[in-house]
């Protein structure tokens, strides 16, 4: 899965626009009026620096060496995650004419419309190659008027408006919720590195490395959030999808679990998020677990917080994403003491009909494939050898433990998601009313995919290319609000 979730910080202060000019400058990122990042850049004559931070946590530094004419010809570029040491540099050369771009780097876009602007600006398409891997594309850029332009690639267009000299002033993806916008300055300190793992830079609430043992032997390894204060706090146990995952569902700058757990933590209520058995720090043999077995996992979860002085055991609920929004109603169906439950894109239709479903979405907006072709496509792709996960997963009925889970339930489901189809949120909800549960809520997320951000197209061979990293205000804020609504949890501070 691609995808943190950051407080909320507000353009006050250093922060606050000020009148472009030359020499150095950054740019900032938001996302629904969030700040998702931040690049600094400086220009030199024959050099071009940026170093950008997403999410606090995933920093990007390239240096382009330039010629004269402005295109590129080499580039050194170091990635980094907070608390970590740097990756040793990659080094990529251009060829002649282009620039080099990354979809996580704003600059990109201000590069591609001054080369524009070199070539004469009206409809120009400028080489690109990227700053990572040997991929090379062609940049569209479209000349408005004298300030205003429209960068297109990788299935984003880009509403630029740049000075009468080509200088980005900002650039908007309305489809996606984002803007960035150009800045004279921004001190570092205003957006500090955030490791994966710790407690944010606010220190808002506290975060520790657990290790939980299993009856199995093996250990499971995580991160526990709570807020300040004594207690006992109301805690949720996050569930992870179906692939091996951390703790976070991701590396940065997609974090959705860290995502829902800053959330639900700055929301008065304790998080526990695990590696996967057999991922990450936890030990034990993931290639042999199936959905059953990481219920099981859950399960050990839930009983070891119940155990924690800080945590009110009467109030534990769950909140599972993909494959978790099947293994939270396992669970609560077999624990009657689970006090709530969310999921997230979590099947309510059978096993085959998900994988039909995804293979389908592919195929069907894959313009290699003739109409006439899909079906033996799609037959070929669900004729592939399967995990022993995979094979689990595929052979349970979610709504035979929907039936079963008696607690209050939150359903929410994106409604651009090619993964899961979101008719299953409505299939969970009655499957659970069908059982006798009278508090059941379903909510679909409107122009989010599965991948828990703002996603028009939802195929997962796009979201590498997305340009947002903030899990949708929509998921974050409904999830934790609902669930500290269900657990009695109280504000901090309040």
């Amino acid at each position: 899965m691609v995808a943190i979730g950051i407080a909320p910080l507000v353009l006050a202060g250093a922060l606050a626009a000020s009148s472009p000019g030359g020499g150095d400058y950054a740019f900032v990122t938001l996302e629904s009026g969030t700040i998702v990042g931040v690049s600094w850049v400086e220009r030199r004559p024959n050099e071009l620096h940026s170093r950008s931070v997403l999410m606090q946590s995933s920093v990007i530094d390239a240096r382009i060496e330039r010629a004269e004419d402005g295109t590129a010809f080499r580039a050194s570029t170091r990635l980094e995650m907070a608390g970590s040491e740097p990756h040793a540099p990659i080094e990529r050369t251009a060829p002649p004419g282009a620039i080099f771009w990354s979809d996580m780097s704003p600059v990109s876009i201000e590069e591609a419309v001054l080369r524009a602007r070199a070539l004469g600006g009206g409809d120009v398409k400028v080489p690109a190659t990227s700053l990572f891997r040997d991929s090379r594309d062609e940049i569209s850029v479209a000349r408005l008027d004298s300030t205003d332009w429209v960068v297109a690639c990788h299935g984003k267009r880009y509403d630029v408006l740049t000075d009468r000299d080509g200088r980005m002033l900002s650039a908007s993806l309305p489809e996606f919720g984002v803007v960035i916008e150009r800045r004279a300055s921004v001190p570092p300190k205003q957006y500090p590195l955030w490791p994966p793992y710790a407690g944010p830079p606010d220190s808002a609430y506290r975060a520790v490395d657990v290790s939980i043992p299993a009856p199995g032997g093996h250990v499971l390894a995580g991160t526990l959030t709570r807020p300040r204060g004594r207690g006992p706090f109301p805690a949720v146990v996050l569930i992870t999808g179906l692939s091996p995952n951390n703790r976070n569902e991701g590396q940065p700058p997609w974090m959705p679990l860290r995502d829902l757990a800053d959330a639900l933590t700055r929301r008065g209520l304790a998080v526990l998020r695990v590696d996967d058995r057999g991922v990450g720090a936890s030990t034990g043999d993931r290639a042999s677990s199936t959905t059953l077995d990481e219920a099981a996992d859950v399960h050990v979860e839930v009983a070891w917080l119940r155990t924690q002085h800080y945590v009110d055991a009467r109030r534990v609920g769950l909140l599972g994403y993909s494959e978790g929004g099947l293994i939270a109603p396992i669970v609560a169906s077999e624990d009657s003491k689970i006090a709530a439950i969310v999921t997230l894109d979590g099947p309510g239709v059978s096993g085959p009909e998900v994988a039909r479903y995804q293979t389908e979405a592919a195929v069907v907006r894959d313009p290699s494939i003739a109409p006439g072709d899909r079906e033996a496509a799609i037959q070929k792709l669900l004729a592939d050898t399967l995990t022993v996960r995979e094979t689990s997963y595929l052979s349970i009925d979610p709504l035979s433990y929907a039936r079963r889970t008696r607690c209050p339930a939150l359903i929410l489901h994106g409604a651009n998601d090619l993964h899961v189809p979101s008719r299953s949120a409505e299939r969970i909800a009655w499957a659970m009313r069908d059982g006798g549960n009278r508090d059941v809520t379903v909510r679909l997320i409107p122009g989010v995919s599965h991948s828990l951000l703002y996603d028009p197209v939802g195929l997962a061979s796009g979201w590498v290319y997305l340009p947002g990293f903030l899990t949708a205000p929509e998921v974050s804020r409904g999830a934790s609000d609902w669930m500290a609504d269900r657990l009695r949890a109280r504000r901090p501070g309040t």
